[in-house]
């Protein structure tokens, strides 16, 4: 099956974390985590459009200023979601540089900071130096950070010491209509198409009555008569985090069917004393979140270069507690 989602890797599992997302038909692209970018061509980095940072270390974040370099003469407005503290590090990140010359330069960047209750959000354009705009808070009602047309991202925080954040994105239903159906029945294409389809993406009542050509259908016997329906994609991604019952009890509800789990797999359980000091998972522990989330599939990555020559054992040992696909 081809997927509506491409999935790249930006580095090899013994790399920089982090993957890059295109979506098939609109063409956007998006970055989980900012690891070292130098894979990705310029016409992949110009595609993204959202970039969702996990954690503020390195390995997560070094590949920002590539990021910056890439886009600075293009008017995009990137949007970077991260935890507490993000807003601070992409200010520090732009100061560390002069803007003199840029005035005429119409790149923006907005950082969106996830609280558990709020999201804070501060603005940064490259034609004021990026000196950060006054800043506004929302209120924050569920999972959800990111909403558009193509995809929902949702977020929960898990425990690395400092707060790590696990992400989900979920397209939207996906709604197909059967045009020789509407032919069959003599229905004219027209508005009420529109409206069958955001009903069906509101999850509206089945009774829904809607209008066709001067008579009444409910929106249910629309959808049973002329619609093709799929539930949209699922993909999860967990970095950073100790397989510990706290961080299990955020992770699950928000990964829960993914049918892609990106996961890190940072130790072998010969290692697994420090797997859990520095609160990673080991391989092992990746296949057990992967069943206990009834994924469909599991890929790995964020390796650490202690296990260099053991390459395959971090397959071997997820698939003792994974059925899926693993790769």
């Amino acid at each position: 099956m081809t997927l509506p989602w491409h999935i790249e890797a930006l580095n090899p599992p013994f790399g920089d974390p982090g993957f890059f997302l295109l979506h098939s038909y609109s063409g956007q692209g998006l970055l989980l985590d900012l690891g070292d970018l130098h894979k990705l061509s310029a016409k992949q980095i110009l595609k993204v459009s959202h970039i969702f940072i996990s954690h503020g270390h390195i390995d997560h974040l070094i590949g920002f200023d590539l990021l910056l370099r890439m886009t600075l003469n293009h008017a995009k407005h990137l949007h970077l979601y991260g935890p507490p503290g993000i807003i601070k590090i992409v200010e520090h990140k732009l100061q560390g540089y002069c803007w003199n010359l840029t005035a005429h330069h119409e790149l923006l960047i907005t950082a969106h900071e996830i609280h558990e209750k709020s999201i804070e959000q501060c603005t940064f354009a490259c034609r004021h130096k990026f000196h950060p705009e006054p800043g506004i808070s929302m209120t924050r009602k569920s999972s959800a950070i990111c909403e558009n047309p193509t995809f929902t991202m949702a977020s929960t925080t898990v425990d690395h010491g400092i707060d790590c954040l696990a992400f989900a994105l979920k397209e939207p239903l996906q709604i197909k209509i059967r045009p020789q159906e509407l032919n069959r029945r003599g229905w004219p294409p027209g508005p009420w198409l529109s409206q069958v389809q955001q009903h069906l993406q509101s999850q509206s009542p089945a009774e829904t009555i809607i209008e066709i050509a001067g008579h009444s259908y409910q929106l249910q016997e629309i959808a049973d008569a002329i619609t093709q329906i799929r539930p949209g994609l699922k993909i999860a991604y967990v970095t950073d985090t100790g397989f510990t019952p706290e961080n299990r009890q955020r992770l699950l509800p928000l990964i829960d069917g993914a049918d892609i789990l990106l996961c890190e797999a940072a130790f072998l359980e010969s290692t697994a004393d420090k797997a859990e000091i520095s609160k990673h998972l080991t391989a092992a522990q990746a296949g057990q979140l992967a069943h206990q989330a009834n994924a469909k599939e599991l890929r790995l990555f964020h390796f650490s270069p202690r296990h260099s020559d053991e390459k395959e054992e971090f397959y071997r040992q997820a698939g003792e507690h994974f059925n899926g696909p693993i790769s």
